[in-house]
């Protein structure tokens, strides 16, 4: 299941945001990348930030308190990747911290409003997936990672993507799953 939800080498439907990206990584500008789950926003900002040294990513679903980001974000570093910015724990000390960090890209939920520290920033919206964007990522991984799945386990994939709020990474997980079910059946017919 991991390598089916590796960021890929390519970020697809996303050109134009990416584009924005690199080039405000490109002028060390700092930014926040926001939307729904599974709209790709943390591969956006990783993949804007590859090639970078000393990108310092954190995700705050893992580092919630201001004690666990900082000694985490201060590291010195050429870029600072923040994700789930959401699942910090709220307080004062948080909101300098975060304004203190330069530059960065910052991960969040809507509305991006609710984070007065991070005003000023450059905003990058991710918008769900439709349901042909959905397979088209699905028909890309099963290309590239030659997944044991039929069109119609990439339409059943995406389909559930798009009924989570075109989220790529449900989509991704059924593609998987069905991966794996596939392989288990072709196993016990040959035994």
């Amino acid at each position: 299941m991991e390598r089916i939800l590796a960021p890929p080498p390519k970020l697809l439907f996303r050109d134009r945001q990416l584009e924005h990206a690199l080039e405000l990584v490109e002028d060390r500008a700092s930014f926040v990348v926001y939307g729904s789950v599974g709209t790709g926003k943390t591969t956006l900002a990783l993949t804007a930030a590859r090639g970078l040294e000393e990108v310092v990513y954190t995700s705050c679903a893992s580092a919630r308190t201001y004690s666990a980001l900082r000694s985490k974000l201060l590291k010195r570093a050429t870029y600072y990747v923040v994700d789930d910015y959401t699942m910090a724990v709220r307080e004062p000390r948080l909101k300098g911290l975060m304004r203190s960090l330069e530059p960065k890209a910052v991960i969040v939920y809507p509305p991006v409003e609710a984070y007065e520290e991070l005003e000023g920033l450059e905003k990058i919206e991710m918008q769900p997936y439709t349901l042909e964007e959905l397979e088209d990522i699905c028909r890309e991984r099963v290309a590239r990672l030659a997944l044991a799945v039929d069109d119609e386990d990439v339409k059943a994939a995406a389909k559930a993507g798009f009924e989570h709020g075109g989220n790529a990474r449900v989509a991704l997980i059924v593609l998987a799953e069905r991966t794996a079910a596939n392989l288990q059946s072709y196993a016990a017919w040959r035994s």
